[in-house]
């Protein structure tokens, strides 16, 4: 039995069919899938993607075409301590099966090379949870720091709007 090499990956930006596809890697069950859904939607914000070319193969069914495999959706935003423009990376999406093979290393290559270079701005910056580790070290490995801590407090419950307390 014989593997077949893996077909070629390649990051671009996006085209307009591929903001389409995007939508459905992206899940509505956060908040921040929800914000990246709602800018796709509203064709905001500047879209890498990494797709694998295939070539159309001998079995049956296989055409050549292109899979949408991962995405990097950043908007230019103001830094509020700064008040200058910076790049801000709102959502970097691998599909599982696709993961540990660079892809998201190319598609931060991209979006950096674009903010940094192209446009000049002097930071690019992400906002991820405590929680997320893989995420952390991917940015950590690649020169970011930890530059703030958000702390929130959400108000309790509001009392009823009549002000009488129900038994």
């Amino acid at each position: 039995m014989t593997t077949q090499p893996e077909a070629p990956l390649i990051v671009r930006p996006a085209t307009s069919d591929d903001r389409s596809a995007a939508l459905a890697l992206i899940s509505p069950a956060a908040g921040r899938g929800r914000a990246s859904l709602a800018l796709l939607r509203a064709q905001q914000g500047i879209l890498w993607v990494a797709v694998e070319q295939r070539t159309a193969g001998e079995a049956a069914g296989e055409t050549a075409g292109e899979t949408l495999v991962g995405l990097l959706l950043a908007t230019a935003q103001i830094d509020a301590e700064e008040e200058t423009v910076v790049g801000y990376i709102h959502e970097l999406l691998v599909h599982p099966a696709y993961r540990r093979r660079g892809v998201a290393m190319e598609l931060l290559d991209a979006a950096e090379h674009y903010f940094l270079v192209e446009c000049a701005f002097g930071m690019v910056s992400v906002t991820t949870s405590f929680d997320n580790d893989a995420a952390i070290r991917i940015y950590r490995s690649r020169g970011y720091s930890l530059s703030q801590a958000r702390l929130a407090k959400r108000r309790a419950e509001a009392a009823p709007a009549d002000g009488a307390e129900h038994q």
